[in-house]
């Protein structure tokens, strides 16, 4: 009755956690990418616009600044933010911006592009604002910030992109942390680079970056993460990239064209992943894996796993007291609720319930979403295990 009790009041609530102060500290709804959600569709005027990004751009804020992609419908939260500490932030990194820019190579230089193109913040909502949506019929579709509902089209590549969208996803890139990640793309065969998997594999890695050093607490310290399942790799990749002193492993049965083409561009452009290795084969080569006598603690994401593969990896890192970070993906009902239950559901509502299910059986300490317009399984479950190893 209990877990039953805690599976509706997951489901039916937008973010659960433990206890307050790790609904704080670690537990969120909404893209981690996203710095602000631009929903307002007042037809009013708009200020400090730019151009190339029209009066529609500001979509309906009454004060506008343009190099932090944000908006305001009070004059003295518009002049508190201009004052602000992120605002200073911005306008001084933007300087050196401009240059680094025009060193990035013809993927995405573009003469046409200005200043203010590239100096100005990311936001999602705009990046996404007029893009491909998925479709499933003949008749092609964009995405409308503001309007629910859509999701990327997961055909559409860098190549396809506007140059002002592609100026807005290399200062993203270019801004995220992860060395060499900008060039690394840029190096990339165009049909290695589509931007959902690219947008997905950034925010999951966000998570990661969470889930090792979450905020007000002592850091987790790993010395091994596994990427089961690992596909293109590109998280495993971002990871390697970031911290070097850690051993990554990504496991599939066999690596994608993708993976050694990712790879070779993150060599290519000096950034030469030395602590990544590729493993084929699939969870049971872990079954053995002995981590113990590490300085560390070791991480097992399963990114997309598709139906038993979630709570199997979930289930041998609670065995090993790893941590773990799971995407679920194509889940089977009969794998977590009793074979008795009858779901008549929608496919979202659906996927949130056994998503909920998962939950309260295994106890994550954080459940995070990403932006459902890069994926429509975007539940992100995390913990980080029962070890003890951390660090300061």
């Amino acid at each position: 009755m209990v877990k039953t009790n805690f599976l509706i009041a997951w489901f039916f609530s937008p973010v659960y956690s433990f206890s307050k102060q790790q609904q704080r500290n670690a537990v969120s709804f909404g893209s981690l990418l996203r710095d602000n959600l631009i929903s307002n569709s007042s037809n009013t005027d708009h200020t400090n616009t730019n151009k190339g990004y029209s009066e529609k751009n500001t979509h309906g804020w009454q004060y506008w600044c343009d190099p932090c992609a944000c908006g305001f419908n009070k004059l003295k939260s518009y002049s508190g933010h201009i004052s602000g500490k992120r605002h200073k932030a911005v306008i001084a990194e933007s300087e050196s911006l401009w240059i680094d820019y025009l060193k990035s190579g013809p993927v995405f230089y573009d003469p046409s592009i200005e200043q203010n193109d590239v100096r100005r913040a990311w936001s999602l909502d705009l990046f996404m604002d007029g893009l491909q949506a998925r479709s499933r019929s003949s008749i092609k579709r964009v995405l409308v910030t503001g309007v629910r509902g859509g999701q990327l089209d997961p055909s559409l590549r860098l190549c396809d992109l506007s140059p002002q969208k592609r100026a807005a996803l290399w200062r993203y890139l270019h801004t995220s942390g992860v060395p060499g990640l900008s060039s690394m793309v840029g190096a990339l065969p165009p049909h290695y680079v589509r931007i959902k998997e690219v947008l997905e594999s950034i925010e999951v890695f966000a998570n990661v970056q969470r889930l090792m050093k979450p905020k007000g607490k002592k850091a987790i310290k790993i010395s091994h993460i596994y990427d089961i399942g690992c596909g293109h790799g590109l998280v495993a990749m971002l990871c390697a990239a970031t911290f070097p002193h850690i051993s990554v492993h990504a496991i599939d049965i066999e690596p994608r064209e993708s993976f050694e083409a990712q790879r070779e561009a993150f060599k290519s452009t000096g950034t030469i992943l030395g602590n990544l290795t590729f493993e084929a084969g699939d969870l049971s080569i872990l079954q053995d894996r002995d981590d113990s006598c590490n300085d560390g603690h070791s991480l097992l994401m399963c990114v997309h796993g598709c139906k038993s593969l979630t709570h199997e990896s979930i289930e041998l890192a609670e065995r090993k007291q790893w941590a773990w970070l799971s995407l679920p993906c194509c889940l089977q009902a009969e794998n977590h609720l009793h074979e008795k239950t009858l779901l008549k559901l929608s496919d979202e509502t659906r996927f949130a319930m056994l998503c909920g299910a998962i939950t309260a059986k295994y106890e994550p300490q954080s459940v995070t979403t990403i932006d459902s317009r890069i994926t429509a399984r975007g539940i992100v479950l995390a913990s980080s295990g029962k070890g003890k190893h951390s660090a300061s």
